[in-house]
C-alpha cells in the first residue's frame, strides 16, 4: 500500500492536537479559534478596471431604411 505524505501529515497535526488537549474537542476548537483571532488579516483589495475586449453596439436611429434616401 502506498503512503500518502499530505494525510500523514494531517493525520500527525492531529494526533498531536488530540494529545496536547486530551482528546477534548472543546478544547481543541478553543484553541484553533484563539489562533485564527490572532491571525494577520489584510483588507481586500480593490479590483483594477481593465479595459473591455468587447467593441460597443453600433447605435441604431430607429429610423425605417425604406425610408432613408439611399433607398429611394
Amino acid at each position: 500500500m502506498t503512503t500518502d505524505s499530505i494525510n500523514d501529515e494531517i493525520l500527525g497535526i492531529k494526533r498531536e492536537l488530540a494529545g496536547r488537549f486530551g482528546n477534548d474537542l472543546d478544547r481543541i476548537i478553543a484553541d484553533a479559534k484563539l489562533r485564527e483571532r490572532n491571525a494577520v488579516s489584510f483588507p481586500p483589495r480593490r479590483c483594477k478596471s481593465q479595459p473591455s475586449d468587447a467593441h460597443e453596439p453600433p447605435v441604431t436611429t430607429g429610423s425605417n431604411e425604406a425610408s432613408s434616401p439611399a433607398a429611394r
